[in-house]
């Protein structure tokens, strides 16, 4: 037994069939096509017609009633704001390239402690995954150190760097 529709809806249909004339969004045109086949129609019959669910179609109904074309509109969609502006990104690239704190300390920074002053600066709290991908939209990479043996000692990393000779033997001068 088909549902029965409700009389106010009349008005609706007619509102749909003078709607579809004027537009030519495709999207939005077939929405007015559904809904002025609700009228003459059942709706589980409608949705197979559009390939889409019954729910879908009385949505569309309620939409086009309450807010007419505007409500059947796609939204705009977006991606989600980012959580630092630019002026925030100004000044982390101006603590990045001078390597210092906002206090003017020395450091090598990491993503915990730009994290931190993030956090202390701008009251803003950014996890370490999105201040990544922050700063590789940025253009700037973290550097991660060489790796070390565990039972290596600080002297003999020192001795054997790539820049110091302090590890080859001296050469002898012949006469």
């Amino acid at each position: 037994m088909p549902r029965p529709k409700d009389k106010s809806l009349q008005g609706v249909f007619l509102k749909a069939d003078q709607a579809l004339s004027e537009i030519k969004d495709s999207r939005l045109v077939m929405k007015l096509l559904a809904i002025r086949g609700y009228g003459n129609q059942q709706a589980k019959d409608i949705a197979a017609l559009f390939n889409t669910e019954t729910r879908t179609i009385y949505k569309w109904v309620e939409l086009f009633r309450l807010y007419g074309i505007q409500g059947l509109q796609d939204k705009p969609k977006g991606h989600r704001k980012a959580i630092l502006d630019d002026k925030h990104r100004e000044q982390i690239s101006i603590w990045l390239d001078s390597g210092k704190t906002p206090d003017g300390k020395e450091i090598n920074w990491t993503l915990e402690t730009l994290s931190y002053y993030i956090n202390a600066e701008f009251g803003i709290v950014i996890k370490k995954s999105a201040l990544s991908n922050t700063l590789r939209k940025m253009r700037y990479a973290m550097r991660k150190p060489r790796p070390s043996h565990a039972k290596s000692s600080e002297q003999e990393r020192s001795d054997f760097k790539k820049n110091s000779r302090a590890h080859l033997l001296p050469i002898r001068q012949f006469s």
